[in-house]
């Protein structure tokens, strides 16, 4: 999955370079068009307009989903948590769905942010 704003060959470049790393074989590449962003400003308006949308909403994650569901796909890798989902419960909804409804893996090549002890 590619992110946003970022050039296409750049992203699927870095994809593929931690695919052969870690011994994946890449069987699909998609890129998904809808990636959240969270606010845009449209002019004239003093306020931000949230065009989110979740995860299981988007093309990109519709189409992951029914690869791993027909086993043509054994999980994604993405560069960042965020090419998931900005909101926690969302994220780890995917990650906790992807792995225990198909057994599916998440592969993040920029990993998560370790949390602060509190």
């Amino acid at each position: 999955m590619l992110s946003p704003g970022a050039s296409p060959d750049e992203d699927w470049h870095t994809l593929q370079a931690e695919a052969d790393q870690h011994g994946y074989a890449i069987g699909a590449r998609l890129h998904d068009v809808a990636v959240p962003v969270s606010t845009t400003y449209f002019p004239g308006l003093r306020t931000g307009r949230s065009i989110y949308s979740p995860p299981w909403q988007r093309p990109g994650w519709r189409e992951v989903e029914r690869l791993v569901q027909g086993e043509f796909a054994d999980g994604v890798i993405v560069l960042d948590r965020h090419n998931i989902s900005s909101s926690d419960d969302e994220y780890h909804a995917v990650i906790k769905h992807l792995g225990e409804r198909y057994q599916a893996f998440v592969h993040l090549v920029i990993p998560e942010e370790p949390t602060a002890p509190t």
